[in-house]
């Protein structure tokens, strides 16, 4: 009787759970999240690489061959590519061509889908719409496509990596706190639906630039890390190198929390 009920509900076990990366990594302009994205083709696990461009900053991965990108131009366009991809997995292996996509950036997918929310309100209601001033209704619109957007690309079977700039907030007396410059909710709602949340940024105390990312949730820094192998943060990360580190194939370099 038991084992007919999990057989009906097609259950699986954690282990049998497949091992794809879904990340959120969020930092300054120029703080290297398009170039991370493109490290993905640097791994046998992680390549090949689809990145979509929707910000329109790929010049740091431009000498790269190894990297496909889709230059996302509206919402609609966005859609199109994930119902492909979706209808090209293989119904024998369950799996699709590319390994790693890439979102580059969320907070850009936001504000297409918001141009989209308002230009059908103007459409609707002309004489009482402002299109540069969007209603509790229509952030309540682009905060649940922003979910399902998320969730339908996080869903796919391959290692998803979404980038955002980040925010910060100065308090007098208080240092800067850091976290994704998402409006309203979805600053809770985008990290909630991820497995890692990562703050890139250059450290430059020692005179020379260091790439860290941060993993760990801190009062200053909103992060998360549901693999629990990353510690504070990651020096010289890249997406071959995480992946390593989780799959325990290389020796992490790391500082404790």
């Amino acid at each position: 009787m038991v084992q007919d009920i999990r057989d009906l509900l097609q259950v699986r076990l954690p282990e049998d759970l497949d091992d794809w990366l879904n990340i959120l990594i969020y930092g300054e302009p120029g703080s290297g999240k398009t170039y991370q994205i493109g490290t993905a083709a640097d791994h046998p696990n992680t390549s090949p690489v689809l990145l979509l461009d929707i910000e329109g900053g790929t010049r740091t991965i431009r000498s790269r061959t190894d990297v496909d990108i889709i230059r996302i131009r509206s919402i609609k366009q966005l859609q199109d590519v994930q119902n492909k991809l979706f209808r090209s997995i293989s119904a024998d292996t369950g799996k699709m061509y590319y390994k790693t996509l890439g979102l580059d950036s969320l907070g850009e997918l936001a504000q297409l889908d918001m141009k989209d929310i308002m230009a059908a309100a103007f459409n609707k209601n002309p004489d009482t719409t402002d299109l540069d001033v969007p209603s509790p209704r229509e952030w309540g619109k682009t905060r649940s496509h922003m979910r399902d957007i998320v969730r339908a690309f996080r869903d796919l079977p391959c290692n998803t990596i979404f980038t955002a700039h980040s925010r910060t907030r100065e308090e007098e007396g208080q240092p800067s706190s850091y976290f994704p410059n998402f409006s309203g909710q979805l600053r809770s709602d985008i990290p909630g639906l991820v497995d890692m949340v990562g703050y890139l940024h250059v450290d430059l105390k020692g005179g020379m630039p260091i790439r860290k990312i941060q993993f760990a949730q801190t009062r200053r820094v909103l992060a998360k890390d549901r693999t629990g192998v990353f510690g504070l943060e990651v020096i010289d990360p890249s997406i071959p190198k995480l992946w390593n580190m989780i799959n325990n194939t290389e020796e992490p370099n790391v500082t404790a929390a």
